[in-house]
């Protein structure tokens, strides 16, 4: 059953299309990643799927309960504490204060931080641990679906490989459903059960492809064996590293 569904979705910038034609569903427990290249709408769309921003024509269906969104930068309150941070959307949500350090802790221990980490403040954490922080955010509300934007673009590999397990760990293993935007083919590979493709001037989506198996259960070796696959035999991924600086994101 389809959880997110865009039809014919379009949106447009000072009068200049940058998505048209835009056809996606996201069914229930599943995590679709959307790759395409750099400059080509990615983020428009998953903005414009979330509700942050109008599109200009088409028909948008969300038939999950609470969605929340996880961006490439965490975008938290500097003045705030981690734990401040995470019951942010709590706050806004108006959870009676005495559930909310519960909600707090629960959050923080599905994104591995310690309860020493959350009296820190974000100048105090270093780029992984804020990044741990706005996932935890993200989960405190208990949202169905989550909208992830290039989160670990600016992590280095190790760092981001941690980052993908914990995304596969409490999201695709725990039955959510989401929108994962991101230019890494290697990573819509392990964390995603579809992967679609937009196109290169955002007029829609070319195509897409199941991925063999679940999150967390394919090996490095079936990633890395899928996505040369992907690259050298098969023609809906040609363009996907295609840059285009002028293009808006």
């Amino acid at each position: 059953m389809s959880v997110l569904s865009l039809k014919d979705v379009e949106h447009a910038y000072l009068g200049r299309s940058v998505l048209k034609g835009i056809n996606l569903n996201v069914n229930a427990q599943e995590i679709v990643a959307l790759v395409g290249p750099s400059g080509c709408g990615k983020s428009t769309l998953s903005h414009v799927a979330a509700g942050l921003l109008v599109p200009r024509g088409g028909a948008l269906s969300r038939s999950y309960r609470r969605h929340a969104m996880i961006f490439q930068d965490p975008s938290l309150l500097p003045w705030a504490t981690a734990a401040q941070n995470i019951g942010f959307g709590l706050r806004l949500a108006r959870l009676p204060r005495g559930q909310r350090a519960a909600r707090i802790a629960e959050a923080a221990a599905q994104a591995e931080l310690q309860p020493a980490d959350l009296t820190k403040y974000p100048v105090e954490l270093s780029g992984g641990m804020r990044q741990r922080v706005a996932i935890a955010r993200a989960l405190a509300v208990r949202p169905d679906f989550i909208y992830f934007d290039e989160p670990f673009t600016a992590l280095d590999v190790a760092l981001r490989r941690r980052m993908q397990d914990l995304v596969i760990a409490t999201c695709a293993g725990a039955g959510l459903a989401g929108l994962f935007i991101t230019h890494d083919l290697n990573e819509a590979a392990r964390i995603a059960h579809r992967v679609a493709v937009l196109d290169t001037y955002g007029a829609g989506i070319l195509g897409d492809r199941p991925l063999p198996g679940r999150p967390g259960g394919r090996s490095d070796a079936q990633v890395q064996d899928w996505v040369t696959a992907a690259l050298e035999r098969d023609p809906l991924f040609r363009h996907i590293h295609d840059v285009d600086e002028r293009q808006i994101a």
